[in-house]
This record gives C-alpha cells, sequence and structure tokens, in this order.
C-alpha cells in the first residue's frame, strides 16, 4: 500500500471521526456527572436540521448555520436537562424520548417548512474552505492532518480544552465530585443539578455542531435521520475511553478507521464485506465493555487492590 493511500485513509478517517468525537466529548462531561445521556443522537439530528434551515435563511452562510445549530442543541438539550433533573426522569426513558422526538421533530419541520420529504438541500450553501497547514501538507502520512475543516480543529482543540477544565480546574473538580457523590458534592458547597444543567447544554452545544457538521459540510443536505446511530457510536467511544477526553477520542478515531477503510474497500470492488471491517470497533467495545466490568466486580469484591494494599502495609 502506498504512501498515498494510507495518508488518504487517514484523512479519511480524521473526517469521519470529527462529528463522533464531538458527540463523545459532549457525553463524557455528561458521564463524569453522572448523567447516563444517550440522546445524543437526538440533540446532534437537531442540530443537522438547524444548521440547514439556517443555511437557507441567511442566503447560504455555513458559519450562521454552525452558530445555528449549536444554539438549537443547546435549547434542545435544556428540554432533556428539564425532565432529569426537575422531573427527576429516569435517564434511559429520557434519552430515548428526546431520540424518537429529535427524528419526529426534524421529519415534520422538514414538510412544513420546506414542503418536501426525505431530504432537502439549500438553494445556496457557500461551503467552508478546507485549511491547508503549509509545513504538515508536505509531509507523508502526517499531511493527512491538513486540508481539513476548521471544525476538525476546533475538536482537535476542545480534547485539549475539555481536558485541562476536567483535571486542572475547579469546575472540572466540581463536575467529577457530583459524579462520584452527590451527598459528597453537596457537603462541599456544589450545587449538582446546576452542574448537570451546565454540562447537558455544553453537550447540546458539541452534538448539534457535530450534526451541522455533516450536513453542511460533509453532504451539504438535511436528510431524515442522516445521524443513522453515529450518537451510540459516540456512547460507545466515551465508555470505551473511560469518560476520558484523549482516550475516548482516540476511540472515535477507531470508528472513523474503519469507515475509511469499509469504504476504500467497497471502491476497490474487493470481495471482502466491508461490513467486517466496520464491525470490528464495536466487537472491540463489547470485549472492553466485558473486560471493565469484570475487573469492577472483582475491585467490587477486594480481589483486585487487596494485595496492593497488602504489599504497602509490609513495606
Amino acid at each position: 500500500m502506498s504512501l498515498a493511500v494510507i495518508s488518504d485513509t487517514m484523512a479519511s478517517m480524521i473526517r469521519m471521526a470529527t462529528p463522533l468525537m464531538l458527540m463523545a466529548l459532549g457525553g463524557l462531561l455528561c458521564q463524569r456527572a453522572g448523567v447516563f445521556n444517550i440522546a445524543l443522537e437526538g440533540f446532534s439530528l437537531v442540530g443537522a436540521f438547524a444548521a440547514i434551515a439556517v443555511v437557507q435563511f441567511t442566503g447560504g452562510s455555513v458559519w450562521a448555520g454552525l452558530i445555528g445549530a449549536m444554539i438549537a442543541g443547546v435549547v434542545y438539550s435544556s428540554l432533556y436537562a428539564l425532565f432529569v433533573t426537575k422531573f427527576k426522569a429516569d435517564y434511559i426513558i429520557a434519552s430515548i424520548a428526546m431520540n424518537m422526538l429529535g427524528l419526529g421533530l426534524t421529519s415534520y419541520l422538514l414538510r412544513t417548512m420546506f414542503d418536501v420529504q426525505g431530504a432537502y438541500s439549500p438553494d445556496t450553501i457557500h461551503k467552508l474552505s478546507m485549511i491547508n497547514i503549509p509545513v504538515i501538507k508536505d509531509i507523508p502520512i502526517l499531511n493527512c492532518l491538513s486540508g481539513q475543516s476548521i471544525v476538525t480543529y476546533i475538536a482537535i482543540a476542545l480534547i485539549v480544552v475539555i481536558y485541562i477544565m476536567l483535571f486542572k480546574t475547579k469546575m472540572g473538580l466540581s463536575i467529577c465530585a457530583v459524579g462520584e457523590s452527590e451527598l459528597a458534592a453537596k457537603t462541599a458547597g456544589i450545587k449538582p443539578n446546576v452542574i448537570r444543567w451546565e454540562v447537558i447544554l455544553i453537550s447540546g452545544a458539541l452534538c448539534g455542531l457535530a450534526g451541522a457538521y455533516l450536513s453542511t459540510i460533509s453532504v451539504s443536505q438535511f436528510s431524515e435521520n442522516m445521524i443513522q446511530g453515529r450518537g451510540f457510536n459516540a456512547f460507545t467511544a466515551f465508555v470505551f475511553g473511560g469518560a476520558h477526553p484523549v482516550y475516548s477520542s482516540l476511540v472515535t478515531l477507531l470508528f472513523g478507521l474503519a469507515d475509511a477503510v469499509g469504504i476504500r474497500i467497497e471502491l476497490l470492488g474487493s470481495n471482502i464485506s466491508p461490513s467486517i471491517i466496520k464491525m470490528f470497533p464495536y466487537v472491540l467495545a463489547i470485549v472492553a465493555l466485558m473486560i471493565s466490568s469484570y475487573t469492577t466486580k472483582l475491585k467490587r469484591l477486594g480481589v483486585i487492590g487487596h494485595k496492593k494494599k497488602k504489599e504497602k502495609v509490609k513495606s
């Protein structure tokens, strides 16, 4: 395989991982705060529709579409926050409701606002230019990092920002404290519901941006149910990555690589089914979750960690 093919595949991997990365970053913040959020699919779908609607009504401005999608994501996610904080709804049931509502709402608005069904493309759309990084674009393999959308670079920057926020700031400490023990957080003067509202709204904004990336940058149109399970992939990524910004993002790259390799296999007309390649990250996620569950059980029983305590006592 030539270096050019490898670079192209890796560039495709990054492009396909970008929306997953944004959704996973939003989801892991909720997970850290003890919010079991699997409504990422619905948040992103609403953002994808809002982006196209704003692009249409602003004469083709993708920047306006991205901002509109984030605002729509925040507004829509506030409904979920209201359910799980004020009304104490079950996280899973509320998440499923938000996903189903997002699907029905966007389909209804598509028919009502644009008098079409299935898919809609704006009359004009001013696509954002890809950013070429002067030095990196000429280096083999590394040039996959060049020629990406501004949203991709924002997603990469957010990995660093969220890592610092979670582990180096007072707000991050408060988020983790609420997730670890609500009672202890209250004792320390932290308001758990305020923290939960904040992380859910942030996740809504990030998912809205992810949806906008898909509808305005990837395909330049909105189609019904266009997220197609990416929200659940993002959920798998941050669970697999231990709700850590760096590890979770690496898992999204694994999903992106599987999609990129699957598409290349289809283009080459190989006898290997691309579905088999795309299945690998899911199998790996299941294995990782099984190992994680088993390890947690052993810790609960005192099998793991017990020996370490004994060694410390001896020393």
